[in-house]
């Protein structure tokens, strides 16, 4: 059976390694899409094809228009799109996030952002220019990709080392394990309890153990959506959780789906963005930036 889309990703350039995680270019030339996005990273999205509606945070919002961003997710958020629909995006770091948007991630979540209300108005013009590009075929979807990627590069502010460090710590905090412990996070860094809370709550969007309870469902979820699932992985989501039930709860709640679904045929974007490279490379931030 063929693929309903297309979704290629493509490594940032080295400079832009500490705030982009992937560039991605996806197509899905259906009239009538229904799936759900698991909003787990921020990103930065042209859409020069499609439009429709998302549900997040207790709201349906609009998605249309020629540039968006998002800062995250509570929980998995579904979405039906008039087709065809095309994407060209920017998975981004938490420090992509604050050094781009330059805002708390918390106070946008659950949200689909008009672009220029975090960027300013110049990203418009460069969105109409570059999404006209490739309607009219002048431009591939991957030239694309790397035209955002030169477009935002010069456009990161710094964010304070002290901050970017905290912001690494988190990230090799969060990518150590299935099930990280939140008080091992607060030893290392250097924060006072408080301190520390309010820091990754501003840069990641949740408190440290709504965060670490999120991604350890998306992530089982990520492993249990393998075509195979090795030993090695079954045991690692095994000792995550109390038990089997206890498993199946945060799955649900964080992905919408009980786990006997996952890998089957109902959303198949959704199960390709749970087996994307995006989240495999949150461990490169253990040694970046140091």
């Amino acid at each position: 059976m063929p693929s309903l889309f297309h979704l290629e990703y493509f490594d940032p350039p080295p400079e832009l390694a500490q705030h982009v995680l992937a560039l991605f270019y996806f197509a899905w030339d259906e009239t009538d899409i229904v799936d759900r996005h698991p909003g787990a990273l921020p990103q930065i999205v042209l859409f020069p094809h499609g439009f429709g509606e998302m549900r997040a945070g207790g709201r349906t919002q609009r998605l249309a228009g020629e540039v968006h961003m998002l800062a995250g997710f509570d929980t998995a958020a579904p979405f039906t799109m008039d087709g065809p629909w095309h994407a060209i995006g920017a998975s981004l770091s938490p420090l992509g996030w604050a050094a781009l948007a330059r805002q708390p991630a918390n106070e946008h979540f659950n949200r689909l952002i008009p672009a220029d209300e975090l960027i300013g108005s110049d990203v418009n013009a460069f969105a109409q220019e570059t999404n006209d590009l490739y309607r009219s075929g002048a431009m591939s979807g991957p030239d694309a990709c790397k035209a955002l990627a030169d477009w935002i590069a010069p456009r990161f502010a710094a964010v304070p080392e002290e901050h970017a460090a905290l912001i690494r710590q988190g990230l090799a905090w969060l990518s150590s394990s299935l099930n990280p412990d939140v008080e091992k996070l607060f030893a290392e860094t250097g924060y006072s309890r408080r301190q520390a809370e309010r820091l990754v709550t501003r840069y990641f969007g949740l408190t440290p153990r709504a965060l670490a309870r999120k991604y350890r469902a998306v992530r089982a979820a990520s492993l249990l959506a393998q075509p195979e699932l090795t030993d090695e992985g079954e045991a690692e989501i095994a000792a995550a959780f109390y038990d089997q039930p206890h498993m199946i709860r945060e799955i649900r709640r964080y992905c919408g789906y009980t786990p006997t679904r996952l890998g089957g045929p109902e959303e198949p974007l959704f199960q390709a963005l749970l087996r994307m490279k995006n989240l495999d490379r949150l461990k490169e931030f253990r040694v970046i930036g140091k």
